[in-house]
């Protein structure tokens, strides 16, 4: 299956999480006790970013502390301060560690619960879990668009669902759960009226020799994934940051003729912070802009030179948003990658260059 047909795939697998996934993630939440902090979430590989997500997600959405490792750390150090009835969340994708496995083993022997997000059928990490969290993407377990993307949804939503059902203030969730709702309907426009903004700029970032692509709070984790996602051989050398540590350490990381590609949101928490980054990057005029933000973000979006605009959404849906176009942008970056390009010449004859 190719990736536009994946990504077309996820409304209806968010529409099944919203259906029958919210009493399933109520249920769950139900299920221990809240009181003992912080959470710990581990995600391995192509999952680590899902798991950024997911700690956004909770502290946002619930304000308790979140800790994030990889497996091997976890294992070395963080296990260490785990306490009884400690809530362990473990994303999984296509490979599960032999870390991961034993992570999960010694969370369970000191008494942590242990929940694992993955695909159906439940696989061998399931089995040492105590509870599993269907991510709803038709399983088994991949790292294509349809997988990752629907693994950010479930952790968010499940976040979502320990806010409702433990009530936590200082947060508009019926709007935000009505927005959430629209998900679907959001993704589709995506795929069927910008998909030739998701080619163009794959296009554009094909030229470039890099391209750095910097995301704050909830785009961070998106960020990660865009660098992933754009990657093709032959293509432009791409990197994910933190917009804080990018501005910190851009004179040290940026090439002359660079690429740097904003993910924000009117909505969003850093938005300050971006626009400090783009506005002093645009007086070096060292580097092409891209952004990928909402129409209400003027001050983004006025200043780089390609701006691509999604529907004004809460920052969490926003960044879903974010990282179900760039995933659309990567299935045209292999088409726009210049070594693909001068092979598809050099087939088609010397009329073609």
């Amino acid at each position: 299956m190719n990736i536009r047909n994946e990504i077309a795939e996820v409304p209806g697998a968010l529409r099944r999480m919203q259906e029958e996934g919210r009493p399933l993630y109520d249920a769950l939440i139900r299920r221990i006790s809240w009181g003992e902090r912080p959470i710990y979430i581990l995600g391995d590989e192509a999952c680590y970013p899902a798991a950024l997500a997911g700690a956004w997600a909770f502290e946002s959405f619930l304000g308790m502390p979140v800790i994030v490792q990889r497996a091997a750390v976890f294992n070395a150090y963080t296990s260490r301060t785990l306490a009884r009835r400690s809530l362990v969340i473990v994303v999984a994708g296509p490979e599960v560690t032999e870390e991961t496995l034993a992570a999960c083993k010694r969370a369970r022997s000191q008494g942590a619960k242990v929940w694992a997000v993955t695909a159906e059928p439940p696989g061998e990490l399931a089995a040492l879990a105590d509870a599993t969290v269907n991510d709803y993407s038709g399983g088994p377990a991949g790292d294509g668009p349809r997988s990752l993307i629907c693994r950010h949804a479930a952790l968010l939503f499940l976040a979502m669902a320990a806010a409702r059902v433990l009530k936590s203030p200082g947060q508009a969730r019926g709007s935000l759960e009505e927005e959430l709702d629209q998900l679907p309907r959001h993704i589709e426009w995506v795929l069927n009226q910008i998909s030739d903004a998701a080619r163009a700029l794959a296009t554009a970032a094909a030229n470039l020799p890099e391209l750095d692509v910097a995301g704050g709070g909830a785009f961070y984790p998106v960020a990660l994934e865009a660098a992933g996602a754009l990657r093709q051989p032959g293509g432009p050398r791409l990197r994910g940051f933190e917009v804080l540590e990018f501005q910190q350490s851009r004179s040290q990381v940026l090439q002359p003729g660079a690429g740097v590609l904003y993910l924000s949101s009117s909505r969003c928490g850093l938005k300050t912070e971006v626009h400090r980054s783009v506005r002093e990057l645009r007086q070096e005029g060292r580097q092409k802009i891209f952004a990928l933000t909402d129409a209400d973000d003027r001050a983004l979006s006025e200043r780089a030179d390609m701006a691509v605009l999604l529907p004004v959404v809460p920052e969490a849906a926003g960044a879903l948003l974010c990282l179900a176009f760039l995933q659309l942008a990567g299935s045209f970056a292999g088409q726009a990658s210049p070594r693909k390009r001068a092979r598809r010449a050099r087939l088609a004859g010397p009329e073609a260059l």
